[in-house]
């Protein structure tokens, strides 16, 4: 495949996951625009924090090493047929979850919106396909396609009916379809008929599940924070909360445009034992994910407020105040993601595991002391606080890692 294809392969793919982002970020505008008050928005946001906890489980992490495999030591097959046992394991779970942790009010919306996600789930393995292929313009038509499908069924379905559980219901009808198209796009590259073996299910299982712990307890800082501002302040603190934070989650989309595609790359390098070229793309895709942080926070630091207020309109401009603490929270999230992937390309799972695990444990502490002292404000710091920590330690692991590795090799 020539540059240019592959240029255009990731073009198409940035652009999908773009805008599947901000239809994503406009369904939290839409829910709190066709709604009365910010208890449907508080709602969503819980099933959206709720279904972080079952993605960990059904993605296991595959994604990654998947793309990374340059070997080919695991077939598509076994791969496609692992994520529709972990998918399942993710829905019992969430269930479970959710009716032990969260209101029966909301039990409906939040477990609709958890099998909207294990669509996604499924779709990702598929994309892992395509990916090992250099075919990521499948990729992103297929999130173009989903985004618009699933935005326009939410807004419609809701303003018709003012039911947030109908509004995520026809997310799921409209948008299932679309796996069609990847089952297609997936299986003119390669065999992708589910095999589910014991051995390759073992093999997936025992070798990502550090990893797999590890991105259950990342995703859970953030969803503690939550929760616990929720279970504080109230649903309508954490629909607040939500709406203003949620158009700089753009940040954390903007970097996993940058890094995702060159997980394999990665893997190259160190497979070569290529130390310095390993460190140069580190380099590079480390100075871009903090040149998308630096023009992202000028841009909401300067039109953050006017967009608010156009967006929500004036009851939410005094909570604009939000916006900066969110930045900086969201770009600790896209670098703790960036090392936490590349720690797995470079099959580092149980440094992977332990950094997440020590994050966790910081944010518990954070989160009571943060959100108790200054609120909304409090769960955006918290996260900080603890994304910031497990950051540092992955550092710490790669540069041990390729420091011994680049003292064996001579």
């Amino acid at each position: 495949m020539t540059g240019l294809s592959i240029k255009k392969n990731l073009l198409w793919n940035s652009a999908g996951s773009f805008s599947y982002s901000l239809c994503q970020w406009i369904l939290t505008v839409l829910v709190v625009r066709l709604s009365p008050n910010y208890d449907a928005a508080g709602i969503l946001a819980l099933g959206m924090a709720v279904s972080n906890i079952a993605a960990p489980i059904a993605l296991y992490k595959i994604r990654s090493y998947q793309v990374s495999d340059v070997h080919r030591i695991v077939s598509a097959r076994e791969y496609v047929g692992f994520r529709i046992v972990t998918t399942a394991a993710a829905l019992l779970v969430t269930i479970v979850y959710t009716l032990i942790t969260c209101s029966p009010d909301s039990y409906a919306a939040v477990l609709l919106y958890v099998v909207f996600r294990c669509g996604d789930t499924f779709i990702d393995v598929l994309h892992g396909v395509d990916q090992q292929h250099f075919r990521m313009d499948y990729c992103g038509r297929s999130m173009l396609a989903r985004g618009i499908l699933f935005l326009a069924a939410f807004a419609l379905t809701l303003w018709a009916t003012g039911s947030l559980e109908l509004a995520i219901f026809s997310m799921i009808v409209v948008t299932f379809p679309v796996i069609v198209y990847d089952v297609r796009k997936a299986s003119s590259l390669d065999d992708i008929r589910p095999l589910i073996t014991i051995s390759s299910t073992r093999k997936l299982a025992v070798e990502c599940l550090p990893a797999v712990i590890g991105m259950v307890c990342c995703f859970s800082v953030s969803t503690i924070a939550r929760q616990y501002l929720a279970a504080t302040w109230g649903d309508s603190s954490l629909g607040v909360y939500a709406s203003v934070c949620t158009p700089v989650v753009i940040i954390q989309a903007c970097a996993s445009y940058i890094y995702a595609p060159l997980l394999g790359i990665f893997a190259e390098k160190y497979d070569e034992r290529d130390t310095l070229g390993f460190l140069g793309l580190l380099g590079k895709a480390s100075a871009a994910i903090l040149a998308v942080f630096v023009v992202a926070a000028f841009g909401f630091g300067l039109l953050g407020k006017p967009l608010l207020q156009l967006v929500f309109g004036e009851s939410i401009v005094p909570y604009s105040y939000l916006l900066v603490p969110a930045i900086i929270c969201s770009g600790t999230a896209a670098y703790i993601a960036f090392l936490s992937d590349l720690l797995i390309a470079v099959r580092q799972m149980r440094e992977n595991l332990i950094a997440n695990v020590v994050a966790f444990a910081a944010c518990l502490p954070a989160t009571w002391f943060c959100v108790n002292t200054w609120n909304m404000n409090g769960a955006s710091f918290a996260t900080i606080i603890a994304y910031g920590i497990g950051s540092a330690m992955m550092a710490f692991f790669l540069a041990r890692n390729l420091q011994s590795r680049k003292a064996r090799s001579r």
